[in-house]
């Protein structure tokens, strides 16, 4: 009895893991209500555990391991069945270092014997402990990728579950040897190699899987942009159609010889119509050059008026014959780069702020093409900080964007940056230069 119960208090050491790893990884807040339930669930998986540590051994003990990991993540947070499997084989993944890093550190930090170790210590409460401590620790290092490779839609994702099943079934047989293996010699080197091959072949497998995420909501948001195109396209040749209709009736009015204000009233009511029908987003954009610039604004503008931001364009007819329809690549590159950026930032600091305002504005000045970029903003800025590392008027370690604007302008001598900030409103200008006359 007194051994179950020294099985219990250890793999009870061992859940502390377990469950840290979900209040980090998942943002779990405790609630007070949940306490108790929640407390007979940890004690009844607790016993589970003790169950699969007595009774089984090796690659079997691991998976079932992890399906006990799994029921944890499934009935104390609340996670659904693919979350909890990929949450659990990920845990068991990481849990190999702080296994390792106890077992090398007792060994030759420590100086403990090997055999000592092996038929003492291993598996019980002070090496559970211990291997807790520093996976919650790894966990916290690590959380932000965590948190990304955790919330991957596993639904639609069948084969990495499979593939992932298979890799942790591999690296635990390797792991559960490579125990066995170092416990009678120090031959475990490749061991080591297999398993980190494996890991990194996993994790790459999560890597590739948002990415290819993150391409698909970029083809399904410019998907909904040409929607949206199409639709302003269909709007545009039916009000044609019906000015045509209209000046037909006008000319028969007059053919008619209707009296003046029968024609002028026909005419106003026509001209409230149009002044309260919806203005095409595009054709804001109409005085711009077709090399690119065009769509780039819109599918900007889309992106912000999505976020219920307010957006104001004003592009003067100017600027249809000028420089910047006639850049190198070079040049565009770089301009579209440093637009992008601005934009960027303006959408999500306006998005933020509670006007939610952005304006955009092209003119023509002395052949030289300027930009001006303005948008509301929440708290404070300091001008000063602006383009420096780690600083953003985002927020804290959010400045990559303008390191890059910062290197382009120092090399690009054609275009021109500067800003400006007022009570309400941040204010950029980029000035591109006419260098052909």
């Amino acid at each position: 009895m007194s051994e179950i119960f020294k099985v219990f208090l250890s793999n009870a050491a061992m859940f502390i893991s377990v469950y840290g790893f979900g209040v980090i990884v998942f943002d779990y807040k405790i609630n007070k209500r949940n306490i108790v339930k929640n407390l007979l669930i940890s004690l009844g998986i607790i016993c589970l555990y003790t169950v699969v540590f007595l009774k089984f051994n090796g690659t079997m003990k691991t998976v079932l391991f992890c399906m006990d990991f799994m029921l944890t993540y499934k009935l104390v947070f609340n996670r659904n069945f693919g979350n909890s499997l990929i949450s659990a084989i990920i845990y068991l993944v990481i849990l190999i270092v702080p296994d390792l890093l106890t077992l090398l550190g007792a060994l030759y930090i420590l100086g403990i014997e090997k055999e000592y170790y092996y038929n003492v210590l291993a598996g019980g409460i002070i090496c559970n402990l211990s291997v807790s401590i520093l996976m919650i620790i790894i966990t916290y290092i690590i959380k932000k990728p965590l948190k990304k490779i955790i919330n991957i839609n596993i639904s639609s994702s069948k084969k990495i579950l499979l593939i992932g099943i298979l890799t942790l079934s591999s690296i635990g047989f390797f792991f559960y040897s490579l125990i066995s293996t170092f416990e009678f010699s120090n031959n475990i080197i490749i061991y080591i190699i297999v398993i980190t091959t494996l890991i990194t072949i996993f994790f790459n497998l999560f890597k590739q899987k948002i990415e290819n995420d993150n391409i698909l909501k970029r083809y399904d948001e410019l998907l909904d942009i040409m929607k949206n195109y199409e639709d302003d396209i269909e709007e545009q040749r039916t009000l044609i159609h019906e000015t045509r209709n209209e000046l037909t009736t006008i000319r028969c009015k007059i053919k008619d010889k209707e009296t003046e204000n029968e024609i002028i009233e026909y005419i106003d009511s026509i001209m409230g119509d149009k002044v309260n029908s919806k203005m095409s987003k595009y054709s804001k954009f109409k005085y711009l050059p077709s090399n690119g610039l065009k769509g780039f604004f819109y599918y900007k503008v889309s992106e912000a008026e999505r976020k219920g931001i307010n957006v104001s364009v004003n592009i003067s007819k100017q600027i249809e014959n000028s420089i910047i329809g006639r850049l190198d690549t070079k040049h565009f590159k770089d301009l579209a780069r440093v637009i992008g950026v601005y934009l960027d930032n303006a959408i999500e600091a306006s998005s933020l702020s509670e006007e939610k305002k952005l304006g955009i504005e092209i003119y023509l000045i002395k052949n030289n093409v300027e930009i001006i970029v303005s948008n509301t903003y929440q708290g404070t800025i300091d001008e000063n900080k602006i383009g420096k590392e780690r600083y953003s008027t985002k927020g804290k370690n959010r400045g990559h964007g303008l390191l890059l604007v910062k290197r382009i302008l120092s090399e690009n001598k054609r275009i021109i940056s500067s800003n400006k900030i007022t009570d309400e409103l941040y204010i950029q200008k980029i000035s591109i230069i006419n260098s052909e006359e």
